[in-house]
């Protein structure tokens, strides 16, 4: 299932390196009533003060979440397997980046197989190229990102124009779904579950 193969390396990518390129949709960060610090794929009707984030330098290179917790200094901390530890505020950062990309845009758009399988084959590619860059930086083992790629490509290559036109039940559904622009694989998936 699309689930447990594309949400995992998202989450990873996420928590890891923010990104390889940009998304498809911006993300916002905005405080509420009670204090508390949300990221979401669209700001709250309610919240003017929600501010669109840049995870990117001009040049593509990531930026991380707090400079000083994720700039290479002394202390750099190790895993067993010795890729490097993720500072907490951006593991935090990541935990709320996941959430956010598991909702799902309230407003409905008709269903659009070239848009949805154009958004699915983006985000996964977006998610290799993150994983890459997860590779190269240290934050993630070459053997893991190789055991996890191939899954990635395998689901990547099972959604096409033709198996959205014929879709039908909870698939239909995550197409449409998909169809938006501002919804991610992982919130269509977990919205409109669908076995392979």
């Amino acid at each position: 299932m699309m689930n447990k193969t594309l949400s995992w390396l998202a989450m990873t990518a996420l928590v890891f390196s923010l990104g390889a390129r940009a998304h498809a949709q911006p993300v916002y960060k905005w405080v509420d009533a009670q204090g508390k610090t949300h990221y979401g794929s669209q700001p709250p009707p309610s919240n003017a003060d929600a501010e669109p984030l840049k995870l990117q330098s001009n040049n593509g290179a990531t930026k991380s979440v707090s400079s000083s917790s994720a700039s290479g200094k002394p202390g750099q901390q190790y895993n067993a397997d010795g890729t490097k530890k993720v500072p907490k505020d951006v593991e935090e950062f990541g935990e709320d980046m996941k959430k956010a990309l598991q909702k799902v845009d309230g407003k409905q758009v008709p269903l659009n197989c070239s848009a949805a399988v154009g958004n699915i084959h983006d985000q996964a590619d977006t998610m290799l190229e993150v994983g890459q860059k997860n590779v190269r930086d240290g934050y993630m083992s070459k053997a893991e990102f190789d055991k996890t790629a191939p899954k990635i490509r395998e689901a990547r290559g099972k959604y096409s124009v033709s198996d959205c036109q014929s879709s039908s039940g909870n698939k239909k559904l995550f197409y449409q779904c998909m169809s938006s622009s501002n919804n991610h694989v992982m919130g269509c998936d977990k919205q409109h579950k669908h076995g392979e």
